[in-house]
């Protein structure tokens, strides 16, 4: 199987071999931006006026890192247990029509999937989710991860906050693909898949095309309404949101009850990285 490695030199730079390349990018940015981050982008609000696909587009102006807008807190208890501190921790800055909503963190059970939190951990290092989209699914969960289908009003490849595909991974498969790439494919084999059940909100999963062992960068963060027998024993759950949840409990709302994935507003992850990786 392949793997990730990653060697630090002695400045800010990082050189990393992964999707079968040898590449170089910055360090992790900083969970807090510079004055010179402060870039301007133009984003539409996409307003829904009326049931059935009737819209305004508001096109606003704002800081690319624009102040929170307040979500409202709801209960919610880690479905996982208690985080490990030894297990790595990343985030997503979430954005939705245009306004920043804030971070969600997850925990990576690298105590007993390693494998699949590398290849998470390693996704959000190299900024490969930044730009990506959610799909959602009211009552069920939220789906991400596929970088071949980037926002093209957020993602900007001569920005160093994204990834650019285009030079580094041109020949990306298509919904996305792990870091680890072998003779067999760019994906990698179900990891105890039995060990946590998608019982209740903020479980975050392995999505999959309906076959075993075909993991690649597309996840899935599952809702209070999930039913677990419909992703146990064919999904890999392999973490869990511990900061954030109101974030994700708001997106929910933005969901279309046809269960095709739509969103009245474009859902954006427009950062990402890691907060701390694990021992």
């Amino acid at each position: 199987r392949a793997s990730s490695r990653v060697s630090r030199n002695s400045g800010a730079r990082t050189q990393i071999q992964a999707f079968g390349y040898t590449f170089t990018v910055d360090d992790a940015m900083a969970a807090t931006p510079t004055p010179e981050e402060g870039k301007y982008k133009d984003i539409p609000s996409i307003l829904p006026l009326a049931p059935g696909g009737v819209y305004a587009v508001k096109w606003e102006q704002r800081e690319k890192w624009a102040q929170c807008i307040e979500t409202p807190e709801v209960p919610y208890t880690p479905p996982l247990g208690e985080p490990n501190p030894n297990n790595p921790l990343c985030f997503f800055e979430v954005r939705s029509g245009g306004y920043y909503l804030g971070r969600v963190v997850f925990e990576l059970k690298a105590d007993t999937h390693p494998i699949t939190a590398e290849n998470f951990v390693k996704l959000c290092e190299y900024r490969c989710y930044a730009g990506t989209m959610f799909k959602v699914f009211p009552g069920n969960w939220i789906r991400g991860g596929d970088f071949t289908e980037l926002d093209d009003i957020v993602y900007d490849a001569n920005d160093p906050d994204f990834f650019d595909f285009a030079s580094l991974l041109p020949d990306a498969a298509p919904g996305g693909q792990s870091i680890y790439v072998t003779e067999s494919g760019p994906y990698f084999d179900d990891e105890n898949v039995d060990a946590y059940s998608h019982d209740g909100p903020g479980v975050l999963t392995m999505y999959n095309p309906g076959a075993p062992n075909c993991n690649g960068s597309q996840f899935m963060i599952t809702f209070s309404r999930v039913e677990p027998e419909v992703l146990d024993g064919s999904h890999v759950a392999f973490g869990q949101v511990v900061e954030g949840w109101n974030v994700l409990a708001a997106l929910e709302q933005l969901g279309d009850a046809r269960q095709e994935g739509l969103t009245f507003q474009r859902i954006t992850v427009e950062q990402c990285g890691v907060v701390r990786h694990g021992k």
